[in-house]
């Protein structure tokens, strides 16, 4: 065999260990230098979709408009889920549970200093630079589509003149109204969707991909990790009606092919749970978010700078 053959066949041989290499550490993340292996070649992987796939319907900012007179530096984006009275809650150290207490006393806040809440369609154009929000802006979501939204929030923020946002997830979403159970968990009607939309909207929060079922370099993931699934899921939500731009991810996880297929099925902006402000010229596809727990100072939330270190 000459030389330039041998090469070759070396060559053609390396490759083929490198792909086993990576085919291993893929399957079997266990040690550290196969989690890096594993984790080096999903990176790999992304930069290729980069690299082959275009991004569509991504906005273009317009600088001027970004500088709109009267325009609030930053708008925070609460982040509510489940609520409950303090004694119904089962599970104290869970911080996805607020007492209804604490967010009542945080509706009052906002209501006391003058806060106004802004729709999905105010924030976006905000975001994009197409469009002014005043000062002491804010907008309120939810996720998930808990029951308790509707028993426990809604009075209260209709009280206050307030509008808010729930990203609901599908499969949870009840034919029939179910009678309510403070120390129980269960999701909202259609019916209750209906009747609370004078200060709810309703977006998607997945169909069914809310929950740990892709497993990448050992780590447990939404299914939403599988790029696979994502067409398919956002079609059986928008046969529900939730058929809207605006989107939150299941567990905050989001990456450049979950993006891309977002943006090539109508999504323009999408919700983390990255703590932060909105601000003009945030990625719309990676709105961060201010979570609010029962011990949470709704003062010190909004105006971190205050603190004294």
């Amino acid at each position: 065999m000459s030389r330039s053959k041998k090469n070759i066949a070396a060559g053609l041989l390396s490759i083929v260990l490198l792909i086993a290499v990576y085919a291993t550490a893929v399957a079997h993340p266990g040690t550290v230098v196969t989690k890096k292996i594993c984790t080096s070649w999903e990176l790999a992987k992304n930069r290729a979709f980069i690299m082959t796939h275009k991004q569509a319907n991504q906005p273009q900012l317009d600088s001027k408009a970004l500088t709109l007179a009267d325009n609030a530096d930053r708008v925070p984006v609460l982040m509510y889920h489940y609520i409950a009275p303090k004694a119904d809650i089962s599970e104290p150290d869970n911080n996805s549970m607020i007492s209804l207490e604490s967010f009542e006393q945080g509706m009052e806040y906002l209501h006391t200093n003058g806060y106004k809440t802004a729709t999905m369609e105010q924030l976006e154009k905000y975001i994009n630079g197409e469009g002014a929000l005043p000062d002491k802006s804010v907008v309120i979501t939810f996720d998930d589509g808990y029951q308790n939204n509707i028993i426990y929030a809604y009075p209260i923020l209709k009280k206050y003149g307030f509008h808010a946002t729930m990203f609901v997830v599908g499969i949870h979403i009840q034919q029939k109204t179910a009678a309510f159970d403070s120390k129980k968990t269960s999701f909202l009607s259609t019916e209750e969707m209906k009747a609370s939309s004078d200060v709810f909207e309703y977006h998607s929060h997945t169909y069914d991909l809310h929950k740990k079922g892709t497993a990448v370099c050992g780590i447990a993931y939404s299914s939403l990790a599988d790029a696979s699934l994502i067409t398919n899921d956002i079609h059986q939500i928008k046969e529900l009606g939730i058929d809207s731009p605006y989107f939150a991810y299941p567990y905050g996880e989001a990456n450049t092919q979950i993006i891309y297929h977002l943006r090539e099925n109508g999504y323009r902006m999408a919700f983390s749970v990255r703590s932060g402000f909105a601000v003009p010229g945030t990625d719309p596809m990676l709105v961060p978010r201010l979570t609010v727990t029962s011990s949470t100072d709704m003062h010190t939330l909004l105006h971190p700078e205050a603190i004294v270190h």
